[in-house]
């Protein structure tokens, strides 16, 4: 199979949580055999000096504008896009800590048809396209501008975060070569102006989400300006694939886990003030999704440093609940931590070796990622169900069910209340103090759930199947 990946940012350069996910489907693509012709931006000032080569010069049919295709000395069939007007500048979407560039639509656009252009003089004829994020104009212009080449070829959306869309003035329609047609409510228009996630996902033939739990979140949350009507209207083409995770940096070491978790516990605790007892250590991420995982944790905080347990918050000093925890941490120092909020692979890999459990009961994280990586450093998931519908892989243990334990990995509550929340941890505080041998199975339960990133890969080759390639 020969697919074609355009994405916005360069993804086989870069370590955003964008770009990882598609250079590890890129990757898993390949081992599963496809041929993948890849197009990215080449970002001149974001990405420095390089040993990328000019591979040709390309005339692109939007504008009749000149670009370069760059070969990098080691990436084979990754191409950058050079066109400096548009990605010589400092910043990918808009310089660092400034508004987006106000002509994102037309950077863009112009990379979707640059990356289709070169398509058609490289004769390489997809068997399938794969776009992400605002590479997703490349469905349009495949369908109208370059209809004669890709004709029948399916045009598969991979919708990272649906927070990330563009709007722009409908007199530029005919520069970014939309059908004009489709300017409407039920198609791209967006509150008078185009949306560049409704027109992506409008001339894609199947639109993907990063797992399951978020497409049904999308489906039954009150999304602005009428997103979730049109998901809806489109609700035929959506599909939940779970994103996966690379076991290479988040598996323990299977002869010595318990020891080598009990070890950086320790580590961690010493290095934060924590006493260094026999106390449950729980983790949690607040990040800018984990606004009522906050909440939740200030309700019932005064409970939980009255219980056998220690509380980790990795969070940054511009949150706003930073200076009550901060508080809370100067009245109990040995039972509270504060940690920068780092999303570093490494950091939190530590983070989550160390503890017991992480919390969260966030509905709107995309892919759910510190879930699959809490269970595979062998810690135990305390969350909720998740808009009716849990993470599709914890296991929800059910007191007074012995048959439950072997598949256990996690404490759900059927709601997002403190209450709730409360109980769950109760329920895993007393297991981890009383029922050695139990824990020790529901870490072992959770050690074994496996989302690799070929199983993500192969999904999406099982879907294009079904759309008879």
């Amino acid at each position: 199979m020969k697919i074609l990946v355009i994405c916005s940012e360069s993804y086989s350069e870069s370590d955003s949580p964008l770009t990882k996910a598609v250079g590890n489907i890129v990757l898993a693509y390949r081992r599963w055999g496809a041929k993948v012709l890849g197009f990215s931006p080449y970002f001149s000032k974001v990405k420095g000096e390089s040993n990328c080569k000019i591979g040709r010069n390309f005339i692109e049919k939007l504008g009749n504008r000149e670009y370069s295709a760059l070969r990098g000395a080691n990436q084979g069939d990754d191409l950058f896009i050079q066109y400096d007007d548009y990605f010589g500048r400092a910043g990918i979407y808009g310089n660092p800590g400034e508004k987006s560039y106000s002509d994102n639509h037309l950077r863009f656009s112009f990379l979707a048809s640059a990356a289709l252009n070169c398509c058609m003089e490289m004769d390489f004829k997809p068997d399938a396209i794969h776009v992400h994020e605002w590479g997703g104009i490349a469905g349009a212009l495949a369908k109208t501008v370059y209809k004669d080449y890709f004709a029948g070829v399916p045009i598969l959306l991979t919708t990272h975060n649906i927070r990330y869309d563009y709007h722009f003035s409908p007199d530029n329609i005919p520069l970014v070569g939309l059908p004009p047609e489709g300017f409407h409510i039920d198609g791209y228009e967006f509150w008078g102006k185009v949306s560049m996630l409704k027109a992506a996902m409008l001339y894609s033939d199947k639109v993907v989400f990063t797992s399951p739990s978020y497409l049904f979140y999308l489906l039954s949350s009150d999304l602005q300006g009428g997103m979730r009507g049109f998901l809806e209207s489109h609700k035929e083409k959506l599909i939940g694939i779970q994103s996966g995770i690379d076991y290479a940096s988040w598996s323990l070491p299977k002869e010595e886990a318990p020891a080598f978790k009990k070890q950086k516990k320790n580590e961690l605790r010493a290095e934060l003030g924590l006493a260094s007892d026999s106390s449950l250590l729980m983790y949690s991420h607040l990040d800018s999704y984990s606004g009522s995982t906050a909440q939740v944790i200030s309700t019932i905080l005064a409970n939980l440093l009255n219980m056998d347990l220690q509380l980790a918050i990795g969070i940054s000093e511009s949150n706003s609940n930073y200076p009550y925890f901060a508080t809370i941490r100067e009245k109990h120092p040995h039972k509270i931590a504060l940690l920068p909020l780092d999303e570093s692979d490494e950091s939190l890999c530590r983070r989550l070796v160390a503890a017991d459990m992480v919390f969260s009961i966030e509905s709107s994280e995309p892919s759910l990622s510190i879930f699959l990586k809490a269970l595979a450093t062998g810690t135990i998931l305390i969350s909720n169900q998740r808009s009716e519908r849990p993470f599709i892989y914890s296991k929800s243990y059910i007191p007074g069910q012995e048959e439950n334990d072997s598949i256990a990995n996690a404490f759900i509550s059927e709601g997002a209340s403190p209450d709730m929340i409360l109980e769950q941890v109760r329920i895993a505080e007393s297991i981890y103090r009383e029922k050695k041998s139990l824990w020790a199975k529901l870490v072992s339960n959770a050690k074994s759930i496996k989302v690799s990133w070929d199983d993500t890969a192969k999904n999406y080759l099982l879907l294009l199947s079904s759309q008879g390639l």
